[in-house]
């Protein structure tokens, strides 16, 4: 904790455990907090100057995402990475966001249209972005997407259950796989503006499924951020 930089609680109009919750999220699937990392709720309440009890209703609110192990008289930890975890989380969030695609595509393609555009131009700038920066702009990229199908809520679906695998994005965020992210969405914008639906729909499902493919890598490189459960 001594040396850990956490980003300060800006947003006064939302809850302390709102913006307790929102710190700790950003810094374990950035992987600051990495898996297997003990925290205590009366540090994090000196941390960020804030009494224990948002912090404590934040570290329920992560374990119910599958972040924290709470676990009566012994330390909470951070929870490694489970495999399993990241092919269910791939599954529905494929299921889903395709869906939203074919949906947007039909019915509201020049709306979606313009977001993707002016997320990608934004993602044009990458040599500016820091990996957090960039990973907030690729998931505008697929938010837009949700939003434009006319089913936002989907989006707050799919972020409640890709726990595990925004850590595993995360850690494969290199400046190199940031470009070749942004060939992916630039793909995707293309096939939609020409009116390509099963094209479209393939490089998403390609896109959002090319994470399980640098599993057994990451494995190989972090063997301590894993679970050993297949």
């Amino acid at each position: 904790m001594d040396d850990l930089t956490l980003g300060p609680l800006r947003h006064a109009q939302n809850s302390a455990t709102d913006q307790v919750f929102d710190v700790l999220y950003d810094a374990i699937i950035s992987v600051k907090l990495p898996p297997g990392t003990k925290v205590s709720e009366a540090e994090f309440a000196k941390h960020l100057n804030v009494s224990r009890q948002p912090v404590r209703d934040a570290f329920f609110r992560l374990s119910t995402l599958g972040f924290l192990s709470i676990r009566p008289q012994r330390a909470t930890l951070i929870t490694q990475i489970s495999q399993r975890a990241v092919i269910d989380a791939v599954f529905t969030r494929t299921a889903l966001e395709v869906e939203c695609l074919t949906t947007a595509m039909a019915h509201n393609a020049p709306t979606l249209i313009t977001g993707l555009t002016e997320n990608l131009n934004q993602q044009a700038q990458t040599p500016k972005f820091s990996a957090a920066d960039f990973h907030a702009l690729d998931e505008a990229f697929h938010e837009i997407i949700c939003h434009a199908s006319g089913h936002g809520h989907v989006w707050s679906l799919i972020r409640e259950r890709k726990a595990h695998l925004d850590r595993i994005r995360f850690l494969t965020l290199s400046a190199a796989r940031q470009q070749h992210v942004i060939t992916e969405h630039r793909d995707i914008l293309d096939a939609i503006k020409s009116g390509e639906v099963a094209l479209a729909e393939t490089l998403l499902r390609d896109h959002i499924g090319a994470v399980t493919d640098v599993l057994p890598v990451l494995k190989d490189q972090y063997p301590t951020y894993f679970d050993t459960a297949k």
